[in-house]
């Protein structure tokens, strides 16, 4: 019985590690995404999903971001709960995941994943 428990508990961790493994491998590799460009976005219809990659150069308030990659600017909606305590500056370079939120002529987007790549940052 001992045996059985013991099989039992190390088929779980090693299901659980790579659980875990590829669930942060998914989150981390944007490498084979899209990235659109602002002036992409503002064409684009409502609610559809979108990548950027740029800087986040002004904050707004009540979680509204001014978002500039080298075509334009956009405000983006970032939840505080995905900015966490992370330190950045309008020079940092961010990738987000985001969708389309158009009313009449105002496009804006609304972030479901963003990423700091502080080591990438130029300007």
């Amino acid at each position: 019985m001992k045996d059985k428990i013991l099989t039992l508990a190390v088929a779980c961790s090693a299901l659980f590690s790579a659980l875990t493994a590829n669930a942060a491998s998914s989150a981390s590799d944007n490498s084979n995404k899209p990235i659109s460009q602002v002036s992409d976005v503002k064409n684009m219809n409502d609610e559809t999903t979108v990548y950027i990659q740029g800087y986040l150069i002004q904050n707004l308030g009540d979680e509204m971001y001014t978002f500039q990659d080298n075509s334009g600017t956009l405000t983006v909606e970032i939840d505080d709960s995905l900015m966490g305590n992370n330190m950045y500056s309008p020079t940092t370079l961010v990738w987000i995941a985001a969708e389309v939120d158009k009313e009449g002529d105002v496009v804006s987007l609304d972030a479901e994943e963003i990423q700091f790549m502080p080591n990438q940052a130029s300007n």
